[in-house]
């Protein structure tokens, strides 16, 4: 028996007692497309709904498309696990087996603006790509249509195909220490997402109007994470459910990476043109809008500025910087007196020329900017008694960042790249700029 170990120590060195060096023979065994298991997983109760069977509507309108594990798309793409969904899609990572690679699908429901968000991501792509921003900008590889025939519907789906990501920072938020992120993170996500943004808004001409953690993905890094993906799928089935022969499963994460690295921001489905401003609509999450959305006003590329330090803020210090939910009488919904309350208390009444007659700002602003509105108290705070996390100098050039952003007067806000170079990021510029 020691001679025969020998004899493999000398034939194939250290590497056949290090155990990453196993592992990689094994993942090599992979071939596709792979067969994955007919029973042996969790089954979802029949009265809890999960991921996109929660949409209202979904099963009047089935508007989903239905996808099962190891199916082969398109004669291309094997459905290898499920990464995600949200209102208007599911995210599947999924085997290329033509170009013998992992790629992302995201799968549009049938009633949405698929086609739009599909042009954003073309735009994006029309912009210098030695921009620094360009590659903290999520791309699209291409678009496809997957048909649907069953007996009731037979409609096409445009599908978005893209490199996969990792995890998303909402997620690994949750999984920090205080559901918080740690302050190099924060340094690291504001500074790259501040290149994203200089991208989008000077070379792509788009406001991206949905800035958040669950838009805001870290790169894979390590491929091999996919292979051990597909593996852990195949040895540990997804629990999954049928309603009404509708396949739903749970999403099932990728593995975490070791440290935070390249970022890039995706999901361009609330994007808008930047080159005319407009008014009325509502754009960004509730508890990252800007007062110039709230109060249906024009509104530009500073928007989305508002919107990174309002996130920012939330991700870092572990609670919002504002309020906007009104939780009376057992409700919670969005309330436009208690967000403009809140950012009164913080900033100050708002500069006279925000408040028009007639308008939304009328009904809660005199013409001098002061409160009016009966049924809303401002308490008035600051920056430094909100913040809780740094100390002295260290806290006074994050507030300093965060005023430079958090404005009432849309104009009032610093660029993208004028922030890039603010004290707070220097220690991020100096590091990306060397990695580079």
């Amino acid at each position: 028996m020691t001679s025969i170990l020998e004899w493999l120590k000398r034939l194939f060195g250290k590497r056949l007692f290090n155990l990453e060096w196993l592992r990689s023979l094994f993942r090599r065994s992979l071939k596709f497309p792979v067969s994955f298991p007919k029973a042996g997983w969790a089954v979802i109760p029949a009265d809890e709904k999960v991921e996109e069977e929660q949409m209202p509507g979904f099963y009047e309108q089935n508007y989903f498309l239905p996808v099962t594990m190891g199916e082969i798309l398109l004669s291309r793409y094997q459905a290898v696990g499920k990464l995600g969904w949200g209102t208007t899609s599911t995210v599947w990572l999924v085997r290329d087996l033509e170009m013998n690679d992992y790629k992302a699908l995201k799968l549009f429901a049938l009633d949405v603006f698929a086609a739009e968000e599909s042009a954003f991501y073309d735009q994006t792509k029309q912009g210098n790509q030695q921009h620094p921003g360009a590659n903290r900008v999520r791309a699209k590889i291409g678009d496809v249509m997957i048909p649907r025939k069953d007996w009731m519907y037979y409609d096409d789906h445009l599908a978005l195909v893209q490199t996969p990501l990792g995890e998303s920072l909402q997620d690994l938020q949750i999984r920090s220490a205080g559901e918080r992120l740690d302050k190099l993170s924060i340094q690291s996500t504001i500074y790259q997402m501040l290149l994203a943004l200089d991208y989008l808004h000077t070379e792509c001409h788009l406001i991206h109007g949905d800035i958040k953690g669950d838009n805001i993905f870290q790169e894979i890094g390590d491929k091999t994470r996919l292979d051990r993906y597909v593996q852990a799928e195949m040895e540990n089935p997804s629990p999954r459910k049928f309603a009404d022969d509708y396949p739903i499963y749970r999403s099932r994460p990728l593995e975490p990476a070791s440290e935070l690295g390249i970022l890039q921001l995706g999901d361009f489905g609330a994007s808008a043109q930047g080159d005319q401003p407009r008014n009325g609509r509502i754009l960004q999450p509730g508890l990252y809008r800007s007062p110039e959305v709230v109060l249906k006003k024009e509104w530009n590329y500073p928007v989305d500025v508002w919107n990174l330090a309002a996130w920012a803020w939330c991700a870092f210090e572990g609670s919002p910087l504002f309020q906007c939910t009104d939780t009376s009488e057992n409700k919670r919904s969005y309330s436009v007196s208690l967000h403009l309350a809140q950012f009164t208390g913080l900033l100050g009444p708002p500069p006279p020329d925000l408040i028009e007659p007639d308008t939304i700002s009328a009904e809660y602003f005199d013409k001098d900017g002061n409160w009016v509105a009966k049924d809303r108290e401002v308490k008035v705070t600051s920056f430094e008694e909100l913040e809780k996390h740094l100390e002295g100098e260290d806290k006074e050039m994050f507030l300093d960042l965060m005023r430079g952003m958090i404005t009432w007067r849309p104009e009032d806000r610093k660029t993208p790249k004028e922030l890039i170079k603010h004290p707070w990021l220097q220690a991020m510029d100096t590091c990306f700029s060397q990695a580079n």
